[in-house]
């Protein structure tokens, strides 16, 4: 505040407490006079008259007036001449704290005593003290409230506040620009008015129930629509009695968005992750850049172990959808039952189990950026029937639902098999064939582009060394042609895997295995001993011999997924290649 303005304010304040003090006294008998720091004569107060010759007005120096002042030895009380006439005077005590730049004489006639006027002046004081106090406390409450309504403007979501009647008694601007009504229209509404299940909450929530994050209907000024709400209680100070209720209110979509960043759902890769040193690949990811921001359905079809995924994710980054959701499903780790209901939702009550209210499926939290369909030619027939409806109309309905939701997707899917040999086989629809290959996209399996190999190699050396905390291995010549000379039929995921092993070992590998496993992948499965195969029947053998014969059916049985066997095993992966290298086995 500035220096006028708070004279101005102390100048109502003192003005204010000499009015209320002369409203409680006899004004006739006194006068009182308030200079300003000039000594200019700024207020007067009471109806003391004076000879008509001399009388006191604003703007008058005071100092003309103090000439005629006989002090006693305290100087804040005296006798003033007027005139002919003589009057009792006191001064007002202004204290330091106080700090008001003004200063308080009290006339009075010559009759009353300097005691009663002290003890008037005292009164005055703790009038003008109160005064002081109240305006102070109110402007301490005035910018706390402008602090709160500052706080409350910054978030991201509505908010109301809603005494225990249900009047809204605070709506902050994010909340009144959601429901479309403005504020000073929207604190005259009952809350039930916006929220019709109001009288339902307020039971849930006064009852000591919580209520968060429901997906509630509330009726903006043209329409109705659905967002996510939140219910607190306000309690008194002794936080017994419910005294009011707070309402947090966020769009679905950025809910949605926020539960994609925060449960990984979300686009790590970009093009620049993409090790693409052959001329193959590097002409595949300008291809992929280009196709980024087209609206166009793209199918990414691969051998498994490319980085399909890596791909999907890059297209997003690069597209105008990059600070939306990326949301991915993998369609053939779903059971048959589910994978309606996780791709399109479900509402309220839709089946047994069901969650109260309903739940958004991956269309819905997908609205706005990418929805990543993973081996999307393992679908069943009656799931492609409904995908490619959603794809046609750009909505989705969910299950155990009427209500048509309109989405905005873009869709990438992935498969390793090759699709059109799935449509002949009958085993995929045609017509979501067509609506899911507008633009495709393949990419080589790494025996094409081995020129990448080296750098690839590089890459993984480096990574597994960081998350290990293992120093970099060397690679020797001979090793890195055996990586050279391997057909790597499991692509960039065996190659991780062969790498990570490496860094474990310290660089002690074998390609054996490998090959040994790549000539045994069409060998029949391994026979499980039954009870009938007794003691006779089996050779004997040392316990480390069985071990180590275990140890190789197993990983021969997994096609090499150590994850896998030491699982089977009951070994953690770092004791499988432990044991592994202790036989000799690498």
């Amino acid at each position: 505040m500035s220096s006028s303005n708070t004279s101005k304010s102390q100048t109502i304040i003192i003005s204010e407490a000499l009015q209320s003090f002369v409203t409680n006294m006899d004004s006739a008998s006194f006068k009182l006079v308030v200079t300003d720091a000039q000594g200019l004569i700024v207020q007067l107060h009471g109806n003391l008259t004076f000879s008509k010759r001399y009388q006191l007005s604003n703007d008058q120096n005071w100092q003309i007036v103090a000439d005629r002042i006989q002090w006693e030895q305290k100087e804040d009380c005296g006798i003033i001449h007027l005139g002919s006439s003589v009057y009792n005077l006191v001064k007002y005590k202004n204290s330091k704290n106080s700090r008001i730049p003004f200063q308080i004489y009290l006339i009075s006639s010559i009759d009353i005593e300097f005691p009663w006027l002290h003890m008037a002046m005292a009164a005055l004081d703790t009038n003008i003290k109160a005064r002081l106090k109240d305006v102070c406390m109110q402007k301490q409450m005035d910018d706390t409230h402008q602090f709160t309504f500052a706080m409350m403007n910054a978030l991201k979501i509505g908010v109301l506040s809603v005494n225990i009647t249900g009047e809204i008694k605070y709506a902050n601007n994010l909340a009144c620009q959601w429901v479309n009504i403005r504020r000073r229209d929207l604190l005259k509404i009952p809350v039930k008015n916006l929220i019709p299940v109001w009288s339902n909450i307020y039971q849930l929530v006064s009852s000591g129930e919580k209520f968060i994050n429901e997906e509630i209907a509330i009726n903006t000024a043209d329409k109705k629509a659905k967002f996510n709400v939140t219910v607190t209680p306000i309690l008194d100070q002794e936080q017994v009695k419910l005294i009011g209720l707070v309402v947090a209110i966020r769009e679905l979509e950025n809910v949605y968005h926020l539960v994609n960043k925060y449960t990984g759902m979300q686009a790590r890769f970009t093009f620049k992750d993409i090790i693409a040193k052959s001329q193959k690949m590097r002409k595949l990811v300008d291809y992929a850049k280009n196709i980024s921001d087209s609206p166009s359905t793209i199918l990414i079809e691969a051998e498994s172990g490319t980085g399909k995924e890596v791909f999907a994710q890059s297209i997003h980054n690069a597209s105008s959808r990059h600070d939306k959701g990326f949301v991915a499903i993998n369609c053939a780790a779903i059971s048959d039952n589910l994978i309606e209901s996780e791709l399109f939702g479900y509402d309220d009550g839709a089946f047994t189990g069901a969650k109260k209210g309903g739940h958004p499926g991956k269309f819905e939290l997908a609205n706005g950026g990418t929805l990543f369909l993973d081996e999307v030619g393992d679908m069943k027939p009656e799931v492609q029937v409904k995908l490619l409806r959603a794809i046609q109309e750009s909505a989705i309905t969910r299950v155990g639902g009427e209500k048509t939701i309109p989405v905005d997707v873009r869709i990438i899917a992935a498969t390793n098999k090759n699709l059109k040999e799935e449509v002949d086989k009958g085993r995929f629809r045609l017509d979501l064939f067509y609506r899911l290959s507008v633009i495709p996209l393949k990419i080589p399996a790494l025996r094409e582009r081995m020129e990448d190999l080296p750098s690839l190699i590089r890459f993984f050396l480096n990574k597994k060394s960081v998350r290990l905390q293992k120093d970099v291995p060397q690679i020797r010549y001979s090793t890195l042609q055996q990586f050279l000379d391997y057909d790597w039929p499991g692509n960039i995921r065996e190659l991780e895997n062969a790498i990570e092993q490496y860094v474990i070992l310290d660089g002690d590998i074998s390609f054996e295995n490998l090959k040994k496993e790549a000539s045994n992948n069409n060998q029949e499965p391994l026979t499980e001993v039954t009870p009938h195969q007794t003691v006779q029947n089996t050779p004997l053998t040392t316990v480390r011999e069985m071990e180590r014969e275990l140890i190789l059916k197993t990983i021969h049985h997994f096609n090499n997924n150590m994850t896998h066997s030491a699982n089977s095993l009951g070994f953690s992966r770092n004791t499988l290649y432990l044991k592994l290298k202790k036989y000799n086995l690498v």
